[in-house]
């Protein structure tokens, strides 16, 4: 297989274009406005609309519903540069999750309200699938949604919702037949974040950000707020995550870390030596610069599947559990290579890297965990990829 990231002036022309801007545009205060770091903050909020004014966030959709031109590949451009710049584009969910959904299988009073608002950078959606006694299990999950004459009355706990105290909309799942198969049993809806009966309380991470259990106490939602058809909702799920797994994690971003990991071996001596004359440490960093390069393979061969219109499954998957679990490795390896001055807070005058290894270090954990954990995928690999039996 054979794939260039731009293979036209054209595409060359945007992923320029969009470097250009990032260089311009972006601060560290941006940079550190991510779900799982500091949150969105109104800095983030205006990066967005600027994204929205430059067609950016809608790249691909109709324009009716505030679509620009562009297609999948300029989407991948569009992530591969952000993850370059090392920031995050603003309201991911929306973007690759709830925004293609409701385009595929929304109604079309939905897709009006919504997607427009999407593309524009206007609104922030929060994920709620994850509960505390599922998981990972999103079949599991107890959240109730009883139909009535004019709404849906939806009743339970979220947990790990980490936008919600922001975020504008809710992108829920709740059971919505008790008597089905549980694959069968799932709806989607959208939720204003804000109705009454939802409480919203607050869970501070390893990492230092903010997540959030939502309690749902018969919150009213009305039925133009059912996505899609009843009792689809676990098939809707499944379908965006696989495109998920893809849009929001790239390799990209780990090339400018270990770079500066480089370049404080280059320049730190450790016993009258600088550290790049020790053959320890320059194994590890040969060792963290080739699975940067193995992960990009992944993750390239399961983006052109979708580049010639296949549905990637399990390879999508092992792409997000490669680069999750490398992302970890490449934390404890800068750890190591950084000693007890690792170990100090971002604050202190006489951490090294102003202090992005210890963070990385405790934010690495949630990415083997968020977007289906690295148990799931490796069980859905055995079973989809190798066609091994379940049990």
């Amino acid at each position: 297989m054979n794939f260039n990231l731009t293979s036209t002036p054209e595409e060359e022309k945007f992923r320029q274009e969009v470097s250009d801007f990032l260089d311009k545009e972006l601060t560290d205060e941006i940079r550190r406005q991510y779900a799982i770091d500091k949150g969105l903050g109104p800095e983030g909020r205006a990066f967005a609309l600027k994204l929205g004014a430059k067609g950016w966030l809608g790249l691909g959709w109709p324009k009716e519903y505030g679509g620009s031109d562009g297609s999948i590949i300029h989407d991948f451009i569009l992530v591969q540069e952000f993850a370059r710049h090392e920031v995050h584009i603003p309201n991911e969910v929306a973007r690759f999750m709830s925004g293609p959904t409701i385009l595929h299988h929304g109604s079309e009073e939905m897709k009006r309200e919504f997607l427009p608002r999407i593309a524009r950078g206007e609104i922030e959606f929060g994920l709620g699938y994850t509960e505390p006694p599922a998981g990972s299990d999103l079949l599991a999950m107890q959240m109730v949604a009883v139909e009535k004459e004019d709404c849906y009355l939806i009743t339970g706990q979220k947990t790990f919702n980490t936008e919600s105290h922001y975020a504008d909309y809710h992108w829920l799942a709740a059971k919505t037949d008790l008597n089905a198969p549980k694959h069968e049993s799932i709806s989607l809806f959208v939720v204003d974040q804000r109705s009454p009966g939802i409480t919203i309380t607050p869970i501070w991470t390893l990492g230092g950000e903010r997540t959030n259990e939502v309690f749902y106490d018969d919150v009213r939602v009305p039925k133009n707020r059912l996505v899609g058809e009843k009792n689809r909702g676990f098939y809707y799920m499944i379908e965006a995550l696989n495109y998920e797994r893809l849009m929001m994690s790239q390799t990209e971003r780990l090339v400018p870390i270990l770079n500066r990991i480089i370049e404080y071996t280059r320049q730190t001596r450790r016993n009258g030596k600088l550290m790049t004359e020790d053959p320890l440490v320059r194994n590890k960093l040969a060792q963290m610069a080739i699975e940067i390069e193995v992960s990009k393979c992944l993750e390239y061969r399961a983006f052109a599947m979708l580049f010639e219109g296949r549905s990637p499954d399990y390879e999508s998957g092992i792409s997000k559990l490669f680069i999750s679990e490398l992302y970890q490795r490449l934390a404890y390896t800068g750890m190591e290579i950084l000693g007890f001055f690792g170990r100090l807070d971002e604050d202190s005058k006489w951490v090294p890297l102003r202090g992005e290894i210890s963070r990385l270090c405790r934010m690495s954990v949630v990415y083997t965990i968020g977007g289906g954990t690295s148990e799931i995928i490796r069980n859905l690999t055995a079973t989809r990829g190798l066609g091994l039996p379940r049990n």
